[in-house]
């Protein structure tokens, strides 16, 4: 399974004549996404220069809306569930069968093979993980499909301590450095945490439910046996350590119960870095958005599980009443690029500058901050560009390399497939023992990553009560239906 290296925009991206795209009447769309969490007062600006694209072509508009990071679940769910304000959006931290079986996103199938030609020629078959049973109900992002886990910091802290971040293996190697940040630093957390979250992933598969892993894969997935993630070595060695590093004074003192990120604490002083997923060009694109240097290690290498392509899939609420318009629109922001580089980048001379026209090896610029504006500065400030439709066509920020969205497509055909990988698990035969379930998770997990909680006996009662609700059928279940793809693809 490979992701497609087409970046050319073609002007008959569907294969439908341009008069055909255009609505009777002109069609607004509310789209939603994900922010750094500040004031953005340009986005009206950037909405009018889209819709001067997006109105010639389809007669339609895009109303913008930017949530932020530790409000993205919450609030997407509710748009969700009550059908307003969301035309077009990416479902992320919420499993894609859950929206779909509970009828909150609408099938893609036939408005793909009408309007969406263009998003099924840039993802090739990565298009596929956006299955719930028979139908495509999202389209994921282009962006890296993999994950390999390690811990971002901040460059020049880690420079003046010694931080001897090249030989960094292991979590021992790295609690051995902590400690140097510790002692030089007292005021400042070694760890920071993301809105109560420590660690999501450590080398597991989580077979769809990433958030809550009711039956895994683990031990980088080699093997087809679906386990109790809470009961496994793997778990108890990370909590163990996590615990040990609490007691330390390594990790952040109020980490369950803080609304903030880890970015917002470095770029206060509080914190030297956080765990976090990688990619090829993270510490550079991080670095940019922070306005600050940061530097990284990985620990745990790159493992390719379906989870990590449907995690963040674009969809079309049940809500809209356009869905044509929808598609439309969802396929030019993967194949325009001066569409995709508004919505990604804001507007060229305002929020950002050309240094190098032509200098990505896409065929687009390499770009930077505009003249007198910054991170902290700009009116329009880029984040999450991987969540955005297709970041791959788009202009390259400088510090990346000009071929750095060739790099992210050769980490995510080179990457370590899970044996799962392609398998969609549909929860819905066992709804009832999920929520039963994801309520004890809610209780224990994040609390044990994060080292609040005493670990021996917490993980007994955290198992005792995940059986009690249900988890030995949930794994049964998803046995059963993984044996049954196995069987159907030969594997």
């Amino acid at each position: 399974m490979r992701l497609s290296g087409i970046c050319v925009y073609k002007h008959e991206a569907t294969g439908s004549s341009e008069s055909d795209l255009r609505e009777d009447e002109l069609v607004t769309l509310d789209v939603v996404t994900m922010s750094s969490g500040k004031n953005e007062p340009d986005i009206t600006d950037v909405e009018n220069a889209m819709n001067e694209i997006l109105e010639e072509k389809f007669n339609c508009n895009v109303d913008l809306t930017f949530i932020s990071y530790a409000n993205y679940a919450e609030q997407t769910s509710l748009m969700l569930s009550s059908g307003e304000d969301a035309d077009l959006l990416p479902i992320y931290m919420i499993p894609l069968p859950t929206c779909a079986n509970a009828g909150q996103i609408i099938p893609l199938d036939d408005l793909l093979e009408q309007y969406g030609q263009g998003i099924k020629e840039q993802l090739g078959d990565y298009i596929e993980c956006g299955r719930v049973g028979e139908d495509l109900y999202g389209v994921t992002t282009a962006r890296d499909l993999a994950n390999s886990q390690g811990f971002e910091f901040v460059k020049s802290v880690a420079d003046e301590v010694g931080f001897d971040y090249e030989n960094i293996k292991t979590l021992d190697d790295l609690e051995r450095e902590l400690l140097k940040v510790k002692e030089a630093y007292p005021d400042m957390w070694p760890v920071g945490v993301a809105s109560g979250e420590n660690i999501r992933n450590w080398g597991w598969d989580p077979l769809g439910d990433d958030m809550i892993n009711l039956g895994v894969l683990a031990d980088m997935a080699t093997e087809p046996v679906v386990v109790n993630l809470y009961e496994t070595d793997q778990y108890k060695d990370l909590v163990n350590e996590m615990y040990s590093w609490m007691q330390e004074g390594l990790i952040q003192a109020d980490a369950v119960n803080t609304t903030e990120t880890y970015t917002t604490l470095m770029s206060a002083g509080t914190a030297f870095g956080g765990f976090t997923n990688l990619k090829p060009g993270f510490a550079e694109e991080s670095s940019s958005s922070l306005g600050f240097e940061v530097g990284v290690v990985e620990i745990v290498p790159a493992l390719a599980c379906t989870n990590n392509v449907s995690r963040a899939t674009w969809t079309i609420s049940s809500g809209c009443d356009n869905p044509e318009a929808a598609m439309k629109v969802l396929n030019e922001l993967y194949v325009n690029p001066d569409l995709s580089n508004l919505y990604m980048y804001g507007i060229e001379g305002v929020h950002y500058k050309v240094l190098e026209e032509g200098g990505a090896s896409n065929g687009q610029d390499i770009i930077t901050w505009a003249d007198g504006v910054d991170a902290t500065t700009s009116n329009y400030r880029k984040s999450g560009t991987w969540l955005q439709p297709n970041q791959f066509i788009g202009h390259v920020w400088e510090g990346s390399d000009p071929d750095i969205w060739e790099q992210q497509r050769d980490f995510n055909n080179n990457a370590q497939k899970s044996v799962a990988f392609g398998f969609t698990y549909d929860s819905l035969p066992v709804t009832n023992e999920v929520t039963a379930c994801t309520n004890v998770v809610s209780k224990y997990n994040k609390a044990l990553l994060c080292g609040a909680l005493e670990p021996e006996s917490t993980i007994a009662q955290f198992n005792e009560e995940l059986y009690a609700a249900g988890l030995q059928k949930i794994i049964d279940e998803k046995q059963s239906q993984l044996d049954a793809w196995l069987e159907a693809n030969g594997k």
